[in-house]
């Protein structure tokens, strides 16, 4: 899995290097790769139903080191791909200098509804099925940090309504989806970041 892995990071920087002639591996604009390489993997999770990231690795095992004509059917499939991710990314992502302020109150429910999140029953499964909505809507993305701030983003909402307290009703991980589903299903005709990120590279 290890050898595979990194051919798809090598396969993935010289598509990089091609499309943007200032990338350089030796600078957080690496970064960018890892992101590519894990959403990539996400993808394919989804769109073949495979069970776990090995599995993945194993199918892509056919492509990175089968005969020239899947290698290079493989090639091509990577370049459409990461074109539509690198569109996502300047549509999706919002580089800053320094993350967004946001109000103390807000921030304390931030806070509460994360620790919530991660304590909550079915919360891997929750994020699962979130990020198989956003594929289904094209979002590639980005999409594990989206689905885990929309997530974050309605517990917090819920909260609010509830006075913050962290004693409110249990959460229903179904409920939690089925609120989102409309807003994913929006995505496709509204425009603009879902996602601020403090890093060194600016597309």
């Amino acid at each position: 899995m290890f050898m595979i892995r990194e051919k798809l990071l090598s396969a993935l920087a010289h598509e990089f290097r091609v499309r943007i002639p200032q990338f350089k591996m030796d600078s957080p604009d690496y970064q960018m790769i890892l992101y590519a390489q894990r959403d990539l993997e996400t993808w394919l999770r989804i769109k073949w139903d495979a069970g776990t990231p090995y599995a993945v690795y194993r199918r892509l095992e056919r492509y990175l080191l089968g005969d020239y004509k899947r290698r290079r059917d493989f090639r091509i499939f990577l370049s459409v791909w990461l074109e539509r991710w690198l569109e996502k990314w300047r549509e999706r992502v919002k580089i800053l200098p320094e993350m967004p302020k946001v109000p103390p109150k807000y921030a304390e429910l931030l806070k509460k509804a994360k620790k919530l999140y991660r304590e909550m029953d079915h919360a891997y499964e929750l994020k699962e099925m979130v990020i198989r909505k956003l594929i289904e809507q094209g979002e590639i993305c980005m999409t594990g940090f989206i689905a885990e701030n929309m997530i974050v983003n309605e517990i917090a909402k819920r909260l609010r309504r509830w006075g913050g307290d962290l004693k409110a009703p249990t959460i229903d991980p179904l409920d939690i989806l089925n609120s989102l589903i409309p807003r994913i299903k929006r995505l496709p005709k509204e425009k603009g970041p879902l996602l601020f990120l403090k890093v060194g590279v600016y597309l």
